[in-house]
């Protein structure tokens, strides 16, 4: 049995969620190799574009199944509940007509919705995931099984599913990744102070992954529930998607960092997924809260952004690692005396200490240093460097990245001149900058 195979095996035994009794889903077609999954909660109104964005030339229709998961809780407000339902019968009636097997999971009518402390896109996600990889297993896709995460408001670009086999089974299995980011762009609505908010968020999001890269850590791409990719075995092998509220997939995509190496984690060149951009409760955190805190509230925390000189500090610590295992003294000299304090804060010299003693050779250390300085750790420090610096305008800390090295030198947006704050077409121009920055076209 191969080591894929044990995996998956072990995580469908020991840790997959129990398929509800009324799922009764035929068996996959035996050339089934993707399967697309998508939790909706009342998405009547954008679910049938996404399911109808999918198409394929270099694969066949019997190599792609979607999974939808239309959820609620039961108490969810009555508005939701009934368009879940109608949610249904739309579905019901796109399985006669699309080229795919579009199988329905109903947690939203009675007696088959999520308990109130159990449900949430976290848990319809685990539940849709957990069925795809057993799917893919009873098939035998146990090195090239791949698991498409869509959202029921967020449909990809054509092409999506072709570029996502081609680049995600490139190459020996060995040296396969075992998931991928999707490029991804938010549609910029017409209405002004929407539309503000929006480009704010995306280019905060975009500027921190670009200081993330210049740091040069494993964890260097950003978590989009809509855009992750994952290989059945990548999914196994981190235990399965953690079944939160919120931030779901930035601990999934951290976990198979930590359960795979530098690499596990590769940033797709050409698949595009166009998030929806409308102000949300739904989540605590995340994109549609943020946007709507931005208009509600005209909060200001992502324009207002982490300082780049906390991104800076960390690529001179961790550029300091190869030598820090030969010498323990040369972590804490290549530490800013802000970042001292913090690991101190952390208890973390000890940790990194241990880490150094047990590792047999400085390529291990790097790889446990990193699975301990993960990408939680590294939002944390940043977000209290943003603490004790404040934060920096995100046109000037663009620049300022873009002044230590970050994006290739590829940039060019005007910055505003004279003190005089941004309007709507200069913020334009910084995203479209940002946007030109990421592979494909």
């Amino acid at each position: 049995m191969s080591k894929a195979r044990r995996t998956i095996a072990r995580y469908l035994k020991r840790h997959a969620v129990e398929v509800p009794p009324w799922v009764d889903l035929p068996a996959p077609a035996p050339q089934l190799g993707v399967c697309v999954v998508i939790p909706a909660y009342d998405e009547l109104e954008t679910i049938e574009s996404v399911i109808r964005s999918l198409d394929v030339e270099e694969l066949t229709p019997e190599q792609v199944e979607i999974l939808v998961c239309v959820n609620n809780t039961v108490d969810s407000p009555a508005s939701a509940q009934q368009a879940n339902r109608n949610t249904i019968e739309l579905l019901r009636r796109l399985q006669k007509e699309v080229p795919f097997a579009l199988h329905i999971l109903d947690r939203a009518t009675e007696g088959r919705a999520f308990a109130t402390d159990a449900g949430g896109v976290g848990h319809a996600r685990r539940l849709l995931m957990d069925l795809a990889t057993a799917r893919l297993f009873e098939v035998g896709r146990f090195e090239r099984g791949l698991i498409a995460c869509l959202d029921g408001d967020s449909p990809a670009d054509s092409g999506y599913l072709d570029a996502v086999s081609r680049e995600m089974n490139r190459g020996p299995a060995r040296s396969r990744p075992l998931a991928g980011v999707c490029r991804y762009r938010h549609p910029i609505p017409t209405e002004e102070v929407h539309a503000r908010a929006i480009i704010t968020y995306e280019s905060w999001m975009r500027y921190f992954e670009a200081a993330l890269q210049l740091v040069k850590t494993p964890y260097a791409f950003q978590s989009i529930g809509s855009c992750m990719v994952l290989t059945a075995r990548g999914y196994a092998q981190a235990d399965g998607v953690p079944p939160r509220e919120a931030l779901s997939d930035f601990y999934m995509l951290q976990k198979v960092v930590k359960t795979g190496s530098w690499g596990s984690v590769t940033r797709l060149r050409k698949p595009l997924v166009r998030p929806s951009a409308r102000p949300s409760t739904r989540v605590p955190r995340g994109t549609g809260p943020s946007v709507r805190a931005s208009m509600e509230r005209a909060e200001r925390r992502f324009e207002w952004v982490e300082p780049p000189r906390a991104f800076l500090e960390l690529r001179r610590f961790f550029a300091a690692l190869e030598a820090g295992f030969e010498d323990p003294g040369a972590l804490r000299q290549a530490a800013s005396p802000f970042l001292e304090e913090i690991i101190e804060r952390w208890n973390g010299w000890r940790a990194i200490d241990s880490l150094r003693e047990n590792a047999p050779d400085a390529r291990r250390f790097r790889r446990q240093f990193h699975t301990y300085f993960d990408s939680l750790k590294i939002v944390k420090f940043a977000n209290r460097s943003r603490e004790k610096w404040g934060g920096v305008f995100i046109f000037d800390a663009v620049a300022q990245l873009e002044d230590a090295g970050a994006f290739g030198g590829e940039l060019s947006f005007r910055c505003p001149s004279d003190g005089q704050p941004p309007g709507l077409s200069e913020r334009i121009e910084l995203l479209q900058a940002l946007r030109s920055c990421d592979h494909g076209p």
